[in-house]
């Protein structure tokens, strides 16, 4: 141990320089320090210490991470000398601890990675209300259902009586009966759709449902044989800035891409 108390004062003696530049400016080959076959490198020592700081900051940094490295490698020279084979047989211990650290590394990341794709709801709405005209939707956005239906089935009545309801009781008696009786029934999830995803139900064009919906929030349309019962609950013009619930992936996707710049 005397050998790695003198090699450490020696290195701070070394570097006690005014600057960095100093210290290196003889060594032909970049070598900062050896130890035994051991040889630290300026490229090694440069990567480091970051650049734009100070001279003396420089030296100081410098010092210790010679010192650090140094003691490391005169410590392991020890070691294999003192030790038994035994003892030194480490291979399993060198995997469980691999095993252990890229274990640690992957949960880390994957928290991280979790983290960064979690838009609250709060974030959406602050970004939303700061940057409503990227959001002026050139079509109406709506919320809605469709029911399709034959005029001749004997649930067609009470399905056209209750086809408007915002009741949730009656909404989820009118779903129960369209279920077991109705062609087809949709209302997109609850979520706010564009228009054109009403023209594909109904099998028209968008401009055409645009024109419906303006009239009316709620009709009645034959289309190819098919009776078709519309409710527009809720619609945003074109040229209307469209609600922060139809933004979310947007949003969602802007400021994710925001944290990873």
């Amino acid at each position: 141990m005397k050998r790695i108390a003198l090699l450490i004062l020696t290195l701070i003696a070394v570097c006690s320089c005014d600057t960095v530049g100093v210290l290196f400016s003889n060594m032909k080959d970049s070598r900062v320090a050896v130890v035994g076959k051991n040889v630290l490198y300026r490229s090694e020592l440069d990567k480091v210490i970051p650049e734009g700081v100070s001279p003396e900051d420089s030296v100081m940094m410098a010092e210790r991470y010679i010192q650090s490295w140094a003691l490391g490698k005169l410590l392991l020279e020890e070691a294999e000398t003192r030790l038994s084979k035994e003892q030194k047989s480490v291979d399993e211990q060198v995997a469980e601890f691999r095993q252990n650290l890229l274990t640690f590394r992957y949960e880390k990341l994957c928290v991280a990675e979790r983290l960064d794709t979690v838009v609250t709801r709060e974030e959406a709405q602050e970004y939303y209300d700061s940057h409503k005209q990227e959001f002026v939707s050139p079509c109406s956005v709506i919320r809605g259902r469709v029911v399709r239906i034959s005029k001749k089935s004997p649930y067609y009545p009470p399905i056209r009586d209750n086809y408007k309801t915002t009741s949730e009781t009656d909404l989820a008696v009118l779903k129960q009966t369209v279920f077991s009786s109705a062609d087809k029934f949709t209302d997109f999830g609850g979520e706010w759709v564009p228009v054109s995803a009403l023209a594909r139900e109904l099998g028209q064009s968008e401009a055409a449902c645009e024109a419906d919906i303006a009239k009316s929030n709620a009709f009645e349309k034959d289309i190819d044989g098919a009776h078709y019962l519309v409710f527009i609950q809720e619609r945003t013009a074109p040229g209307a800035v469209s609600p922060l619930e139809y933004n979310m992936d947007k949003i969602g996707d802007i400021l994710i891409s925001r944290r990873k710049q």
